[in-house]
């Protein structure tokens, strides 16, 4: 009965938020049509362009250079289906609609963290299937990407309910299926399975999606649901899920390479492109990338913790990366041989930063190094750190880069005490954790506003502030400024570089 009453109360949820997106009339069709041997490429994309924003982000996706290798425009939704393909279309569809259906509902309830996570589950076993050689690599996505419905669900209609399992399974008292069961009177692939059937998924979607239906299934139906279950308990390793030391990454990884023929070591590459296309869609749909990379922490497992350090990695440094600083060659060609030798270097110091956050340093190593590749990696022409004192209420510089009359001038401003004329506006800046862009201290209504010392002593045209907050501790200020307009591309590479200093200061706390 309680399984049944938990049935009743989601589906009663449902009714009052009302018919969701993704399970909406225009998406049945796009799965109709695009499943009919019958259809073209003109009655698909006249499917989809019933949905004015589907057709906006089915044509961005084209756009890119996963799908436009000519480079040219496309401007045309049937253009992009010929491009894509009718059944990625299809599922591009359907996740899409996904991610808009649950985030825009409840936005705070944990759910877009769940369908990243599905988004990524779908990613990756597609990669895998299409590894294997699987005749229908895009069924697999599917089955995937609804692996975690059930969860997703519960989370999205019952929050009281989904919070007070997850406070359970952090106490790590009792196994995750058997939460499962007392909270809900069944798991979360019953839920699943459940619904996906009542919104017409194929049967043999619906039956990979639960152990017990999946032994039912021969060939690729079978190889569908080891790949979503496989890729699904990896992903709750990744992403710290698994509080009991229930699953195994070594173990999880031979499972995979054996049920996919493929080398253990191939996995790391299959792993990675996932996340590469998960950072892609949330790049378009606005997703905050610390809700894609997963958290830095130390296990019992190093070869875990070191694939988790990559991805952190990865994610942290999408979040400020600029395409144009991986330039292809014919883009090379035409870029001035300034801003070639400052992407040089910006690859250079890139690679270094990724060496000295894998080996054993220290929180100076660090900022120096951060400092350092600001300075050398942009036109930016003074970059200083300077730390804020225990009780908060001193600001010194620390390391400086530039010539050295200008770290002299550096050096000397920044030593500040809270109760000085005109030093409360860096402590505010600390306070709130707002960056501060100045591009032309010159525009009208910045004289009046900025402390004239500030002004007078240190004379920036352009400059940028912005605090070093790792684990929520305030470390301090990081400045950096130009005797000209500080451009967007100088802005972009001051905030990757402290990317890199926040996620390398985090990965030595989570060490000590």
């Amino acid at each position: 009965m309680k399984y049944q009453e938990t049935l009743n109360a989601i589906y009663a949820q449902l009714d009052r938020l009302g018919d969701l997106p993704v399970f909406s009339a225009t998406v049945n069709r796009i799965r109709q049509v695009s499943s009919s041997r019958e259809s073209d490429a003109m009655a698909l994309a006249m499917a989809v362009m019933k949905d004015a924003n589907l057709s906006t982000k089915l044509l961005k996706i084209a756009n890119t250079p996963s799908y436009n290798r000519s480079g040219g425009q496309i401007s045309a939704v049937s253009r992009a289906v010929v491009l894509i393909g009718f059944e990625r279309i299809q599922n591009l569809c359907v996740t899409l609609k996904l991610i808009e259906s649950f985030r825009n509902e409840q936005p705070n309830a944990g759910v877009e963290q769940l369908l990243i996570r599905a988004f990524l589950n779908a990613s990756l076993a597609r990669e895998l299937a299409a590894a294997a050689g699987a005749l229908d690599i895009e069924e697999t996505y599917i089955c995937g990407l609804l692996y975690g419905l059930g969860e997703i669900i519960v989370a999205f209609t019952l929050p009281d309910t989904y919070a007070e399992m997850l406070r359970q399974r952090e106490r790590a008292k009792e196994r995750w299926p058997r939460i499962q069961l007392q909270q809900l009177g069944g798991n979360f692939s019953d839920i699943g399975q459940d619904l996906a059937q009542s919104w017409g998924f194929p049967k043999n979607v619906v039956q990979a999606m639960d152990p017990l239906t999946a032994d039912q299934l021969r060939g690729n139906g079978r190889l569908n649901h080891r790949l979503a279950v496989g890729c699904h308990d990896l992903l709750e390793l990744v992403y710290r899920r698994d509080t009991a030391g229930e699953l195994d990454y070594s173990s999880l990884l031979g499972e995979l390479a054996e049920t996919t023929r493929q080398p253990v070591d191939n996995m790391d590459r299959y792993i990675s492109e996932a996340f590469r296309q998960v950072c892609d869609l949330a790049d378009e749909y606005g997703v905050q990338h610390r809700l894609v990379s997963p958290q830095l922490s130390l296990s019992d497992d190093p070869a875990l913790d070191e694939m988790t350090r990559k991805l952190a990695y990865y994610v942290r440094s999408r979040e400020a990366r600029n395409p144009a600083v991986f330039p292809d060659e014919s883009a090379e060609q035409h870029q001035p041989a300034r801003e070639t030798l400052l992407m040089e270097r910006q690859l250079h110091h890139l690679q270094q930063m990724n060496e000295l956050i894998a080996a054993p340093t220290s929180a100076s190593d660090i900022i120096e190094a951060v400092v350092t590749a600001i300075a050398e990696s942009s036109a930016l022409e003074r970059v200083a750190f300077c730390q804020l004192s225990a009780n908060g209420q001193e600001l010194k510089a620390r390391i400086c880069a530039g010539k050295d009359k200008d770290k002299d001038i550096l050096k000397t401003f920044f030593q500040l005490h809270r109760q000085m004329p005109g030093a409360l506006l860096f402590f505010r800046i600390l306070e709130k954790r707002m960056t501060l862009l100045v591009p032309d201290s010159d525009e009208p209504g910045w004289q009046e506003r900025l402390p004239e010392h500030f002004l007078q002593g240190v004379g920036p045209k352009g400059f940028i502030m912005a605090p070093l907050v790792v684990k929520d501790r305030v470390l301090g200020l990081m400045y950096a400024d130009k005797g000209e307009e500080v451009e967007d591309q100088e802005f972009k590479v001051f905030n990757q570089f402290m990317m890199q200093a926040r996620l390398g200061l985090e990965m030595l706390h989570s060490r000590r």
